[in-house]
């Protein structure tokens, strides 16, 4: 089932929402009507921040929410996995977990300033492994990962694995966003948050920049009512 049209001056019946409002509630819309799942104005907003269209962008709560997604969209419990590259964020980590997904590792190169692997990645890849995470720059190291590595793991797990890359503190990089190639590698997702570099971690956005397709199939997953 799909949502009706949101207009917070309709009465939706299926949403069994107060038809008052809370005493002092001065919002715009009313704090008694369920908020529009996607909003239209945030994400064209968004889309323009990021350079996407607003087909290829999924809102969310920060950069965690779009992990999340990912891990229980595409890993089956007890069955699927996710690969990391330590040392890197917990998320992704923690997500896996979580759902049941199986966790390979395939560590940076320490000698070689936390350098992508992606010989290392690719011997390491079997199939199960749905998901390969990759955080650039990356936290805690704090390094770039050569966006050459990352394209080349993105074309040659193109037709087995998602390649989900982690641009959370990208603002502070002076470097282009990989965005600019997701026409390119239909299993390339970026994650971005407004967490970092706009200061708004508290307001918990962010967003999942994808082909279409997997915009539309995370949007079936996600929380109706996360934002």
């Amino acid at each position: 089932n799909q949502p009706g049209p949101w207009d917070p001056s309709l009465q939706r019946i299926q949403a069994n929402e107060m038809t008052c409002r809370a005493s002092g509630d001065t919002s715009g819309a009313g704090l008694n009507r369920y908020p529009e799942p996607q909003p239209a104005e945030l994400i064209a907003h968004l889309a323009s921040l990021y350079g996407v269209t607003p087909d290829n962008l999924l809102a969310g709560r920060g950069s965690d929410e779009g992990i999340d997604l990912l891990v229980r969209a595409f890993c089956r419990a007890g069955q699927d996995s996710v690969l990391i590259c330590p040392p890197t964020f917990g998320m992704y980590k923690v997500s896996a977990r979580i759902q049941g997904a199986g966790v390979v590792e395939v560590p940076l190169l320490k000698e070689r300033g936390f350098a992508l692997d992606v010989q290392a990645v690719l011997d390491a890849w079997r199939s199960g492994v749905k998901l390969v995470f990759v955080c650039t720059p990356n936290n805690p190291t704090g390094n770039l990962l050569e966006r050459a590595a990352v394209e080349s793991l993105c074309e040659q797990l193109h037709d087995r694995a998602i390649v989900a890359v982690d641009e959370a503190y990208i603002e502070f990089a002076g470097v282009a966003s990989l965005k600019d190639r997701l026409e390119d590698y239909p299993n390339l997702v970026i994650l971005r948050t407004l967490s970092k570099a706009y200061a708004l971690a508290g307001a918990r956005g962010g967003a999942l920049l994808a082909h279409a397709d997997i915009v539309r199939l995370l949007a079936r997953v996600i929380t109706p009512y996360s934002l």
